[in-house]
């Protein structure tokens, strides 16, 4: 099979068959992984109780470093009966456009027509956020307070060292939490479109994101109850085990659509792309409404757009800066489907998710390009909700 280059060495990320191989038992695994050599199996997404024939998803450390190994061990485990398919720990760049142009104002929440709808609601401390990245500055003054604090005290999870370190040191996951949900109204700096919320930290990576990473986070939001994550980071390689991951995540499922202004229709950017009904593909528009040039599109694949270009958001070290990309549009529906959430929390994933694309703001030059040819309005939002 062809694989590209941009995967860890080591790591192969292995889908069993659960008719075959019982779930959370080393002694059938034995006879699936007997001829390679590896130092440890991790259970990452374990079996769900699904007709489908995919049984845990585990990680497979390699004693070997090196890349033809994972080449060679991938092929040699999709052969194998017992396994419904192998892939290497593929590497996802973060969607993200650098620009040191700054602005004075949130263009982005105007646009969306987010203070309008603080007449219904400006958030509420029981919804919870995961937000898959480089982690959060949870010091930053103006985002502190928002913090989501797990049952052992952390605010998150670093998924790449297994450890409670969910820091953010590149500062594109801070930016992103902080579109989402900025503490509004505490005469410091900004506000997200949701101005009360708990953002949980859950760090895949630093200038690139982990695949094994990512699916240890989706299983890790189902078992705290995370009902939104906002995904900004993604790629071309297809991976089926990240899609029965999103697929088999018990929420809302945000992510950008990618930076390659290509149309996704044809050339997929995984996982916005995937085909899962939880899921919403988020698209990157400027002020004028049009579609940003950097930002992928198609009217099949993609949902809804939202402000990406020249957003001001929190840096690190107390800070503040502008920054370009679908990962800065798709945190505005990550927001918005929070303050959904807090006005109405009975309400499925999939009942927001139609409410979101149904009352998107329709633009003429959006149609052809966008499933609801449309730009995300909060107000409008909350009308339909009503």
């Amino acid at each position: 099979m062809p694989i590209s280059n941009s995967f860890e060495v080591g790591k192969v990320i292995v889908a069993l068959n659960k008719n075959h191989v019982t779930p959370g038992c080393e002694v059938s695994r034995d006879g699936v992984f007997s001829e390679i050599d590896y130092s440890k199996i991790e259970t990452i997404f374990p079996a769900k109780e699904t007709e489908c024939d995919t049984g845990d998803i585990v990680l497979l450390c390699l004693i070997c470093q090196k890349k033809e190994t994972v080449t060679n061990v991938v092929d040699q485990l999709l052969d194998h009966p017992y396994v419904v398919h192998a892939e290497p720990n593929y590497f996802f760049n973060r969607h993200i456009i650098p620009n040191d142009q700054y602005f004075r104002y949130l263009w982005g929440l105007e646009t969306i027509e987010t203070p309008l709808a603080w007449d219904y609601t400006t958030g509420s401390a029981n919804i919870v956020v995961g937000v898959t990245d480089s982690g959060i500055d949870h010091n930053h003054p103006d985002i502190r307070e928002n913090m989501w604090v797990s049952s052992d005290g952390y605010h998150g999870w670093n998924f790449i060292n297994d450890d409670s370190e969910s820091m953010d040191t590149s500062g594109h996951g801070t930016h992103v939490a902080g579109t989402i949900g900025a503490v509004g109204n505490n005469f410091l700096g900004i506000t997200g479109v949701c101005w009360r919320v708990k953002l949980a930290a859950l760090r895949i990576g630093n200038n690139v994101m982990s695949l094994a990473a990512a699916i240890s986070a989706i299983h890790y939001s189902n078992e705290n109850y995370i009902s939104i994550l906002n995904n900004s980071w993604g790629g071309r390689e297809y991976s089926p085990i990240l899609e029965h991951a999103v697929t088999h995540y018990n929420g809302l499922f945000i992510a950008s659509a990618g930076n390659d202004g290509v149309n996704n229709d044809f050339l997929p950017d995984y996982p916005a792309s995937f085909d899962s009904e939880n899921v919403i593909s988020v698209a990157a528009t400027k002020q004028d409404n049009t579609l940003a040039a950097f930002s992928n599109y198609g009217v099949k694949s993609v949902h809804i757009a939202a402000p990406g270009a020249d957003i001001f958001s929190l840096a690190l070290n107390s800070k503040y800066s502008y920054q370009s990309g679908t990962s800065m549009a798709a945190p505005h529906v990550a927001g918005a489907a929070a303050l959904l959430k807090s006005y109405r929390p009975n309400l499925t994933a999939l009942d927001i998710k139609h409410i979101i694309l149904s009352s998107a703001d329709k633009h003429p030059h959006l149609s052809g390009k966008i499933l609801t040819s449309g730009i995300l309005n909060v107000k409008a939002m909350f009308e339909m909700a009503n």
